[in-house]
């Protein structure tokens, strides 16, 4: 009792189950009658789990051992099927929301069993040891191309002959722009922040409060600590079907629209990307197609097709063209973002290798897993 009557302002509070005589009794409602009360229940889990080992208290420390047990079978399924479609994009079970006898049923039951059981035993519920088993896999290692026997067999690839291809989700297709162009921050921790929004996301006439955008390092940090408001969520994380948290999402449902694209070539914190990565890629000793090698090989981590190199180098050329005759516009490119940090010597070029830069942040293969 002296606990409960702690002043939480002053000390750590603690959650602790509340003594037997707080405890209220749950009876059953019959025929649905809150007036009409049944038989007495006590805690407990569903029958067909096996019911709680005689052991253990019937309280939450009790249910919440009971979830790590190895005589559920419940949780290590779960957790197995969701760590399956961070990688693969699709679920064992495509409804993560839904694990029981009206979601879908598993593709492969004995595979999801069997990683469930290394899962527990060998691997000691130990997330890493899981992953690392599954991306080591020859499965996981094929390549994503499919020819017209495979989409005709298995056009959703449930039974897995090719390797997975799904678009990056909205947080991991800004922080990988923000790090091929060097902007990305490692700061951890603190307080969210706010970076680049269209302005009157938050005109409310019942709240004063207003978008201010964050100073410094912390523009660029991970898309994580971005400031979430529910009546006004981050508009391009919302577009690449981030949750708006009015509601528990459990999963995201992937879409292709044109407002994606137009958010990845004209959202300021894009423009500033590029225009940072063209920053990258002229630092490169050589000619024209040297830096776009460069570029294109930050972006992707392999070489440059010479087709795709043919055709960013006449884009490339095309545009130069373009700002030459129109500086104002190449201005324009180059200051919409506030910092200052690139003053380039040639304007049309730095503007035109910015539109390259861009080109290829916006490329399927840079947004895709593949």
């Amino acid at each position: 009792m002296d606990l409960v009557r702690t002043d939480p302002a002053i000390t750590t509070p603690v959650m602790f189950e509340n003594p037997a005589d707080f405890t209220r009794k749950t009876q059953v409602f019959d025929r649905g009658s809150w007036l009409t009360k049944g038989k007495e229940v006590q805690p407990d889990v569903p029958k067909i789990f096996g019911g709680l080992p005689g052991n253990l208290p019937k309280n939450r420390l009790g249910l919440a051992k009971w979830l790590g047990s190895k005589e559920n079978p419940l949780t290590a399924r779960v957790a197995v099927n969701r760590f399956w479609e961070q990688i693969f994009g699709v679920g064992l079970v495509e409804t993560l929301e839904d694990f029981g006898t009206q979601g879908f049923t598993p593709s492969n039951p004995e595979l999801l069993d069997f990683l469930a059981t290394r899962f527990m035993n060998e691997y000691n519920w130990q997330p890493k040891e899981l992953l690392k088993e599954i991306v080591m896999s020859a499965t996981y290692q094929q390549d994503s191309k499919a020819n017209a026997a495979l989409l005709e067999k298995d056009p959703m690839n449930r039974f897995l002959a090719r390797g997975p291809r799904v678009r990056l989700n909205a947080e991991q297709i800004r922080d990988q722009a923000l790090l091929v162009s060097g902007l990305l921050s490692y700061k951890m921790y603190g307080k969210s922040v706010m970076p680049y929004q269209p302005d009157g996301i938050w005109n409310s006439p019942y709240s004063g409060m207003s978008w201010r955008l964050s100073d410094g390092e912390d523009q660029w940090r991970r898309a994580v600590y971005t400031y979430w408001r529910r009546s006004g969520p981050y508009p391009s994380l919302m577009t690449f079907d981030g949750g708006s948290r009015e509601v528990c999402l459990a999963r995201r449902i992937r879409t292709n629209t044109p407002l994606q694209a137009l958010t990845t070539m004209n959202d300021p914190v894009y423009v500033e990307c590029s225009k940072f990565l063209a920053k990258r890629m002229l630092q490169e000793n050589g000619d024209t197609e040297a830096q776009i090698r460069k570029g294109y090989r930050l972006a992707l981590s392999r070489d440059i097709t010479p087709q795709k190199l043919e055709v960013l180098l006449s884009f490339y050329q095309n545009t130069y063209k373009t700002y030459q005759q129109k500086p104002k516009e190449a201005d324009k490119l180059l200051g919409i973002c506030k910092d200052d940090a690139i003053k380039p010597k040639n304007i049309p070029s730095t503007a035109a290798m910015t539109m390259v830069a861009s080109a290829i942040l916006n490329l399927d293969e840079f947004i895709t897993k593949q």
